[in-house]
């Protein structure tokens, strides 16, 4: 044999999962939405099942469809049952509330504020392309929190996806597809380690030891001050991965979409009198904008606080992996997209985002009663921990390298002087 040892052979991967008490086969099940099934394999998926199908009749039959299974209760992952049934009793009582209707109009309202802005912003392209960029990045901010409520079906099943292709193609020049996949991922398995695509900051940036070793020294080194900068370079990359995402996957209504939102802001700085330079400057001066706007409220409710285990409830990982602040503030939950009461958002991620501050209580309540975390903090306090979370991390992973070098010098050191005393020893 070539190899002394032989590789030890991986476990075949489960083929089913719990929803509701029942074990359900999915080896020749294919999820429609994507392989976001594939995340709950093995383990039980009746919260997550609830929070993105609980509205969807046609989900529920398609379940009921599936053919049972049995398993060795042993193969099942340690899970807090009681977790699952506060879920179940939560989203009931939300719902008999009355909490999970749209809410049309202030959305609408929100989204005209949002277009009236854009078109003041490229009128104003031709006089000062910097500041009317700065306010052009700001609305597309907006824009993607409006679509955010979109793919979340905020405006229910009929309405929701058309609403998010405007607000993410058109205005913004973005993929709706391409978002959903990412983030339904994000609300599945949030803050978990190779699960949460939003967690893929490496090698740049890290909130957690482990994803640290990924890092270089001199990223690890500056981290802390040159992330917000660094975000309005990273949203051009996220430009070229989202297109590219809809000409692999042939969605050519996106394309289209993406082609119609440069054709109208070029048609629209053309009209406002704008020259071809203070067109471009004023574009990616907004472009730039955006991604810091966004990356920076998005990094308040998550980076810095702790990474869960890919077995743990919906409702732990919800209590641990996010943060509120300032949430019972009207004005800061518009200025975020309402990402300020993250903690009542992934515990509801279909839940319209104006009726959020309303479960508050019960949010709270529940973490008090199974001993979870539930944070909530001022504005100042979560900037101080995420800023705060990127200088720790990077100070202590220099550390360890640095110890880790001292010690292998010293190795080598003494390896030397052993090797010098055997010589004279020989002679």
């Amino acid at each position: 044999m070539c190899n002394a040892a032989v590789e030890k052979k991986q476990p075949p991967r489960p083929s089913w999962t719990k929803i509701h008490g029942r074990v359900v086969d999915v080896a020749n099940f294919r999820h429609p939405g994507g392989n976001i099934l594939d995340l709950f394999l093995g383990m039980d998926a009746t919260s997550a099942f609830e929070q993105f199908h609980g509205h969807h009749k046609g989900a529920w039959k398609m379940l009921h469809s599936l053919p049972e299974k049995v398993v060795d209760q042993a193969d099942i992952p340690t899970q807090n049952d009681e977790h699952v049934a506060e879920m179940t009793r939560l989203m009931t009582s939300w719902r008999e509330r009355g909490l999970f209707k749209p809410r049309p109009v202030a959305s609408a309202v929100y989204g005209i504020c949002v277009v009236l802005a854009i078109i003041a912003s490229v009128a104003c392209a031709p006089y000062a392309p910097v500041i009317a960029g700065i306010a052009v990045g700001t609305c597309w901010a907006q824009c993607g929190f409006l679509q955010h409520m979109g793919g979340h079906r905020e405006w229910g099943r009929k309405w929701s996806f058309a609403f998010q292709h405007f607000f993410e193609g058109l205005l913004k020049g973005g993929s709706a597809s391409w978002w959903r996949n990412r983030h339904n991922k994000h609300h599945a398995k949030t803050n978990v380690i190779g699960e949460d695509g939003d967690l893929r900051t490496t090698p740049f940036f890290a909130w957690d030891p482990t994803l640290a070793k990924k890092v270089p020294d001199w990223s690890l080194r500056t981290q802390a001050f040159t992330f917000l900068p660094a975000l309005g370079a990273y949203v051009f990359i996220f430009a070229f991965t989202v297109r590219k995402y809809s000409v692999v996957k042939r969605l050519w209504h996106e394309v289209a979409l993406m082609l119609a939102h440069y054709a109208i802001f070029a048609w629209g700085l053309h009209v406002a009198g704008a020259t071809l330079k203070a067109g471009l400057t004023f574009y990616c001066t907004g472009y730039a904008w955006q991604g810091i706007y966004l990356g920076f409220f998005f990094g308040l409710s998550h980076f810095a606080v702790e990474r869960v285990p890919s077995t743990a409830t919906w409702l732990e990982s919800t209590m641990i992996g996010t943060i509120d602040w300032s949430g019972s503030s009207a004005f800061c939950g518009y200025l975020s997209g309402f990402l300020n009461i993250q903690i009542e958002h992934h515990m509801a991620p279909q839940m319209p985002m104006e009726n959020l501050r309303q479960i508050r209580a019960d949010c709270k309540a529940s973490a008090e009663k199974f001993g979870l975390p539930y944070r909530e903090m001022s504005f100042l306090a979560a900037v101080k921990l995420m800023i705060n979370g990127l200088y720790q991390t990077g100070k202590e992973e220099l550390k360890l390298r640095s110890d880790r070098r001292k010690y292998s010098r010293a190795q080598a050191y003494l390896g030397a002087a052993s090797a010098v005393v055997e010589t004279l020893k020989a002679d």
